[in-house]
């Protein structure tokens, strides 16, 4: 934890955030002041949107646990990689709760009125630059320090 991984490992510890970054985009599109800006990304993102989608339902389940308990939980492992998996999945898991209280226990009249749409774009705004953000800390071989969740994947990781 002194010095900074080789690149491979920088690379390959970026991998986790696909999938928060996947989840950040499809619940800011529904922000209406979002829509045109990612437009112009569209064609960037595509490919990965449709293969996501052509996944079985099961296999999200299957990766949190896989990912958890064969690279966070295993010591052989090197700590910056199995920190950004951690960090990786308490990140999706973060935003799908957000997801599911906002959409299922929120009056429709706030969710889909001017206050969610108000809501959206700022949490896709800052949700979408927190992902990239560690993104950017993780291809620089430092760790993301994000309130909370960083605090949280150091409790999941063995040191011993």
């Amino acid at each position: 934890m002194t010095r900074k991984p080789r690149w491979w490992w920088r690379v390959l510890a970026c991998l986790p955030y696909l999938l928060p970054f996947h989840e950040t985009w499809m619940y800011a599109e529904t922000a209406y002041h979002l829509h045109p800006f990612f437009e112009d990304f569209e064609f960037l993102t595509q490919p990965f949107l449709e293969s996501l989608s052509l996944l079985p339902s099961w296999f999200l389940i299957a990766y949190f646990i896989i990912a958890y308990l064969c690279v966070v939980r295993r010591k052989e492992w090197p700590h910056f990689l199995r920190f950004n998996v951690a960090m990786g999945l308490l990140m999706e898991l973060s935003l799908q709760i957000v997801g599911i209280v906002t959409k299922r226990w929120m009056p429709r009249a706030i969710y889909w009125g001017k206050l969610g749409m108000h809501f959206w774009t700022f949490f896709g705004f800052a949700f979408l630059f927190t992902v990239i953000e560690c993104v950017r800390c993780t291809l620089l071989g430092k760790y993301a320090d994000v309130p909370f969740v960083s605090d949280a994947a150091y409790i999941q990781i063995p040191y011993d």
